[in-house]
């Protein structure tokens, strides 16, 4: 049997990419406050001060990284004859003092580190300092850093720099070491999840980045924009764009209606942006540990923790299950007082369940809102 790989030269997508992970758009609706934000902590490089610190906070897929990403593309583009240098890293990819500065010092455009040792990146780091009039550092995901040594280098050798810190945590540094934190000094700036109104009006601004014009049917669009808004998180309403796009093209049909999205929806599973999958060995061991002790207090889990080898303190544990619970995966309730103040009870949900939780809370919501 044979295939037609090349099939009709007629495409629905205008710009494919558009709808990639990585892609920035130019306007970011809904998130203008918080990109003039950032862009206040680096405005002070441009007059010879020192830039602020920001720690950027909020639950997973509301626009953190793309904001950042969006205003350090701005900054390529400012004319001035200060040098401000920008590096972005994601510290799930470098997750240790030694890979960041190795990649601090790749993007500086030294890249011949892989035999030194940490001190010696870090003098080939430092040797960069003076070429430039300022340098924006911004760690996404900071919470997956194993140490924060770097940090401190940073803010020890740059004596002009901003530096923003993406997390899902509120209460990220709680367990930064002292000498870190005094230096440090972070405001604090939260991105609050996104209305059903706003996850549309995101979605259609996408679409017109992505697809020709009129190709998607109006309540194919609404149903995809609601399904999104249900998962609160925008990757998961582009992601499904994408799929519910390429299931159109494949039937050779010249709009987007409601059946494609339908089946788009029917595979979310397949391509759940955060989940389990994308957790750290030991939250897997945590949330399996939460799924065998269902409904325990949380003395009994941390208990249990520590007997099958687990070495954080009792703080680091609590965090973690927050984490979880942000991302839906468990419940944290608070039960009546015991000794030691009142009691915690976990609740496993799990990605499936959770899920379906989402699908039966929403099922009979109205698009009015749209």
């Amino acid at each position: 049997m044979s295939f037609d790989f090349l099939g009709s030269e007629q495409t629905i997508f205008s710009n494919p990419n558009a709808l990639d992970p990585d892609f920035i758009p130019k306007l970011l609706p809904h998130r203008e406050e918080q990109q003039n934000y950032v862009a206040s902590a680096i405005k002070p490089l441009f007059h010879e001060r020192n830039g602020k610190n920001v720690l950027v906070w909020g639950a997973p897929g509301i626009g953190k990284t793309a904001a950042s990403k969006r205003v350090l593309k701005d900054l390529d583009e400012v004319d001035s004859d200060k040098k401000i240098n920008q590096v972005f890293i994601n510290c799930w990819k470098f997750n240790t003092t030694y890979k960041i500065l190795c990649e601090v010092s790749r993007q500086f455009g030294y890249p011949f580190t892989q035999t030194m040792r940490t001190n010696e990146v870090m003098e080939k780091v430092a040797e960069k300092v003076e070429k430039f009039d300022g340098v924006v550092f911004v760690f996404d995901e900071i919470d997956k850093a194993e140490d924060y040594n770097f940090l401190y280098f940073i803010l020890e050798e740059f004596p002009r720099r901003t530096i923003i810190l993406i997390t899902n945590e509120k209460d990220w540094g709680v367990d930064v070491d002292d000498r870190i934190r005094s230096r440090l000094i972070p405001e604090t700036l939260e991105f609050k999840p996104y209305t059903p109104r706003e996850v549309f009006n995101i979605l259609a601004e996408r679409k017109k980045y992505a697809f020709y014009e009129n190709t998607w049917d109006s309540k194919a669009f609404a149903e995809l924009a609601e399904k999104a808004a249900e998962y609160e998180d925008i990757r998961v309403g582009i992601k499904l764009m994408k799929v519910a796009g390429e299931i159109a093209e494949n039937e050779s049909t010249a709009k987007v209606v409601v059946a494609h999205v339908s089946e788009a929806i029917a595979r979310i599973d397949e391509f759940k942006i955060k989940s389990s999958a994308d957790l750290t060995d030991e939250d897997k061991f945590i949330l399996s540990l939460c799924e065998k002790h269902n409904g325990q207090r949380f003395g009994v889990v941390y208990g249990a923790y520590e007997n099958t080898g687990g070495v954080k303190s009792k703080k680091t544990f609590r965090r973690k299950l927050e984490r979880l619970q942000l991302r839906k995966l468990i419940t944290l309730e608070t039960g009546g007082i015991g000794l030691t103040g009142r009691s915690t009870i976990i609740h496993h949900i799990g990605l499936k369940k959770r899920n379906n939780i989402i699908k039966e809370k929403t099922e009979h919501k109205a698009l009015d809102e749209f």
